[in-house]
This record gives structure tokens, C-alpha cells and sequence, in this order.
């Protein structure tokens, strides 16, 4: 005859099971159910933490006022992304190239778009580089900002009207 000794938590009692040989498959169910039963209540006393998490996620668009087609200077404006991150987070954020992009640029289109404006959208107030869907780190902080910057190109001719285009801002966390 064997004694086997399960060795559970302290809030769980210790329990000694006298086993026959002929019954030795029978009794190790019974101790594989017991640990089971000790594991589970062993979890649900665990404290629970909620994780860190961004928050607040918002997003001010350009706005990139009235276009003169003679202008020889580019149209310029600032955009905003607004969240609350706290650390240790390493937040990132991408932006997609648009609906109506070509020729390596993002492109506003004209009603069902039969005419296209040329911008772009930068990660730096120089608007030397490209916001794109490689992905850009922001600070985690709380109630914090970081712009974005946008320019339409100078010299287009198109045709008057409402120029819009949809981007996708995706905040990675």
C-alpha cells in the first residue's frame, strides 16, 4: 500500500489518500480534480491590477484655409493629437497614406474626385518628414498633445471648390 501526500495552500486543507494498487488510476483522477480545484481557488484569491492604458485619444484636424492656384508659397497648417498615456507605456502613431494618394503624395479630392489637390502631413514643424504608417513615438504623459503638420503644395491648378481627403490616425499603445 502506497500513501500519497498532496502538499496545498495553507487556506486548504492537507489531505492524505490511502491507495490500493488495483485502484491507483481511480485515486489519481481524484488528486488531479483536488489540485484543480486548489489551483482555481488559489486564483480567485489573487489580488487582480488593472494594467497601465491610453485614454482621452482625440484628434483636431487640419485646416488648411482658402488655396490660391497662383501662390507661389504652400499652404500650411497644424493639426493635433491629444491623449493621456501614463508611463511605463511607449505609445506610437501612424497615419495612413489617405483615400485618394499617388504619385508619393496624399491627394485631397474635388466632390467624386474627378480633380485632386497634392499635400502631405509631417511629424516635424520643418515638414521635412513624412508622417506615414511607419510608426512615430510619442512621450507618455498625461493630458498631453503632439501636432502634426501639414502642407498643400504651392502652384496646383485646380479646379474652385471643397477639397477633403480621410486619414487614418492609428494610436498604438
Amino acid at each position: 500500500m502506497e500513501v500519497l501526500h498532496t502538499s496545498l495552500p495553507p487556506h486548504i486543507r492537507n489531505c492524505k489518500f490511502f491507495v490500493e494498487p488495483e485502484r491507483r488510476v481511480e485515486q489519481d483522477e481524484a488528486v488531479k480534480r483536488l489540485f484543480a480545484a486548489a489551483a482555481v481557488a488559489a486564483a480567485i484569491a489573487l489580488p487582480a491590477e488593472a494594467a497601465p492604458t491610453c485614454h482621452s485619444i482625440s484628434v483636431t484636424p487640419l485646416a488648411f484655409g482658402n488655396y490660391d492656384v497662383y501662390n507661389a508659397a504652400p499652404v500650411d497648417s497644424v493639426g493635433t493629437i491629444s491623449y493621456s498615456c501614463p508611463p511605463p507605456l511607449f505609445p506610437t502613431v501612424t497615419i495612413d497614406a489617405g483615400l485618394a494618394f499617388a504619385g508619393g503624395h496624399r491627394r485631397m479630392t474635388l466632390g467624386a474626385g474627378v480633380d485632386f489637390l497634392s499635400y502631405d502631413i509631417y511629424s516635424n514643424a520643418a515638414r521635412s518628414t513624412i508622417w506615414s504608417s511607419t510608426p512615430v513615438f510619442v512621450i507618455p504623459l498625461i493630458n498631453t498633445s503632439v501636432d502634426f503638420y501639414g502642407r498643400v503644395f504651392a502652384l496646383q491648378d485646380v479646379s474652385a471648390g471643397s477639397y477633403t481627403d480621410t486619414v487614418v490616425v492609428t494610436f498604438n499603445f
